[in-house]
């Protein structure tokens, strides 16, 4: 008998073994961690879908919605300069039968410089991207060790600290931004000796950071009514205001209900990250 050889087609293999949507499900996985790395936010606002989950680190942490997971991109580009991802690989993806879905997942590196500290971020770990017809995320998961990460490059001096970093707008010219923000720490460094740090950061054009430090929830709470009405830096919140749009703040560390109740009649979007450990010297 006459063996019969097949000869089976490259391409037979790769349409077995691939999902048609992956590829172009990639570039978007890829180019929303380079977003990242520019701090781009719009430009990741573009490749999400609004009907997005995401799958914090934390333990004990409930999936995020949109609004969430917009403001944690945020946060990270207020707390870091220097963003950069290094992937070890870049791998598809399959749905909970084994098949191929057109889902991304990675593994790689983090690098980049805290803001405020100075030290260097080396977080090594896995990511995962699921998409819809559209090439949106519609699913996305985190997983590292964001307790070693935090005690790596934040300073947290016991777990009652309190770091806000602030996401402003300027109103007015540079100058005038530059004189009232070196007038301003002035003010508060004089009446608040429980603040231990109060920076103006320039964030790109007419956007400034601000990042602030206190020792607990109580040194917050009486910047708060320090700021108020008939508070004793009052007219200074004025200015304040005048000068600056308060477009959102995120808050590290366990704030008490009490601050949260005084902060929320600022109606400022506002997002809370709790302490898992760390300290500082």
């Amino acid at each position: 008998m006459k063996k019969i050889i097949f000869l089976l087609s490259p391409l037979f293999f790769l349409s077995c073994n691939s999902n048609p949507n992956y590829q172009k499900n990639l570039v978007n996985a890829q180019k929303l961690f380079e977003l990242h790395g520019a701090e781009d936010l719009e430009g990741q606002k573009a490749l999400v879908s609004k009907e997005i989950k995401s799958i914090p680190p934390l333990y004990g942490s409930e999936p995020m919605g949109y609004e969430a997971y917009i403001q944690m991109l945020e946060g990270y580009h207020q707390a870091f300069d220097n963003i950069k991802y290094t992937a070890e690989v870049w791998l598809p993806g399959t749905d909970d039968q084994g098949k191929l879905d057109g889902s991304v997942r990675t593994y790689g590196n983090w690098t980049g410089t805290h803001a405020v500290t100075g030290k260097e971020l080396n977080l090594n770990g896995y990511w995962y991207f699921n998409f819809d017809e559209n090439g949106l995320v519609t699913e996305q998961g985190d997983f590292f060790d964001v307790g070693g990460m935090i005690r790596a490059v934040y300073d947290v001096n016991h777990q009652d600290e309190i770091i806000n970093i602030v996401n402003m707008s300027t109103k007015k010219s540079a100058a005038d931004v530059k004189a009232f923000t070196e007038a301003y720490q002035n003010v508060v460094n004089r009446n608040e000796e429980t603040s231990l740090s109060f920076r103006f950061m320039k964030a790109g054009k007419n956007k400034v950071t601000l990042i602030e430090r206190y020792k607990n929830s109580e040194a917050v709470l009486l910047h708060v009514k320090n700021i108020s009405p008939g508070g004793s830096i009052a007219k200074d919140f004025e200015a304040f205001s005048e000068t600056f749009n308060i477009n959102s703040m995120t808050m590290y560390g366990n704030v008490s209900d009490e601050l949260k109740d005084a902060l929320a009649t600022f109606q400022i979007k506002t997002n809370y990250v709790s302490v898992i450990a760390g300290y500082s010297r």
